[in-house]
């Protein structure tokens, strides 16, 4: 395993820039995975998702830990890996309860309100002290979500507001408790290897999900298969992306990129689910580029 910097560390321009390039590439991998779970919601119920979200993120996970062969963690840092796997639970099943209420461009305003706990939590649990470059670019970026919501706000009379309303509370919930599993992700990326952290995190949740989904299991269609084996590589693909990013760089510098998630919501939104963007979301997309931009020429 090799070093990674510790909180608070100053990384060199070649890494930053990288770091900062995994962090959109995750931005991107957890959108499309988004949008197969959003797929294969409007057939299964929200627990079974979650657990197959985890069942096949272990697929990819076991064969790329038996290839590195890194050590499992040492006893005193389980008790991490457990409050990680918790964490992460918690937030994909509100996450998944989330996209079935709301559309995936506003689903995504909701949940990316999680680089400001983010942020936040940085600067409580790793002491990390954000610039003023970097709070003006949480600002911006939360500007643009918050003109992204302000229509369904404005119109809670409309008819399935109050699902809407209960999706939006549950993308707040899911928001708060990645920034839990973000945080804790760079204090793990300081004792642990990023293979053994891929592989614990997918097989704990699998083993306390199979409790409830031996009641709660939908039979599955034959045709669902590449659905679940995509979402499992795209969720794959951007854990490895954004714990090596948010383990070379500050959380609190890495976490505005993440807006650019919204961007890929809308497209996909559009492309996939037939979502038409409306002026107040591509204004939320100009704003949340605008933020990111401001991260990156600083």
């Amino acid at each position: 395993m090799s070093a990674v910097p510790l909180a608070g560390a100053v990384a060199d321009p070649r890494t930053h820039a990288l770091a900062l390039a995994a962090a959109a590439l995750a931005a991107a991998c957890f959108i499309g995975m988004d949008s197969t779970a959003k797929l294969l919601g409007e057939r299964y119920g929200t627990t079974q998702v979650t657990f197959l979200r985890f069942a096949m993120g272990a697929l990819y996970a076991v064969p790329l830990w038996l290839w590195r062969r890194t050590p499992l963690p040492a006893r005193p840092q389980w008790r991490w890996h457990l409050l990680r796997s918790g964490l992460l639970m918690v937030a994909l099943l509100t996450w998944f309860y989330a996209l079935k209420q709301l559309p995936l461009v506003q689903a995504v305003g909701v949940g990316y309100t999680a680089p400001l706990f983010i942020a936040l939590l940085a600067m409580w649990v790793l002491r990390e002290r954000p610039s003023r470059w970097i709070w003006a670019a949480l600002a911006v970026g939360a500007l643009g979500v918050g003109v992204a919501l302000w229509p369904e706000l404005s119109a809670t009379d409309a008819p399935g507001s109050e699902a809407r309303l209960w999706g939006m509370a549950a993308a707040g919930v899911s928001a708060i408790t990645y920034a839990g599993v973000v945080v804790v992700a760079r204090h793990q990326a300081q004792h642990d290897a990023l293979w053994t952290i891929l592989l614990v995190q997918n097989l704990l949740p699998v083993l306390v999900l199979a409790v409830p989904m031996a009641w709660l299991w939908q039979p599955m269609l034959a045709s669902d298969i590449p659905i679940l084996l995509l979402m499992g590589a795209l969720a794959t693909g951007g854990l490895l992306c954004i714990t090596w990013a948010f383990s070379h760089i500050e959380a609190s510098r890495a976490a505005p990129v993440e807006y650019t998630g919204l961007v890929w919501a809308a497209l996909l939104g559009f492309a996939v689910f037939g979502e038409v963007p409306t002026v107040w979301s591509l204004s939320s997309a100009a704003l949340i580029t605008l933020g990111c931009l401001l991260l990156v020429r600083r």
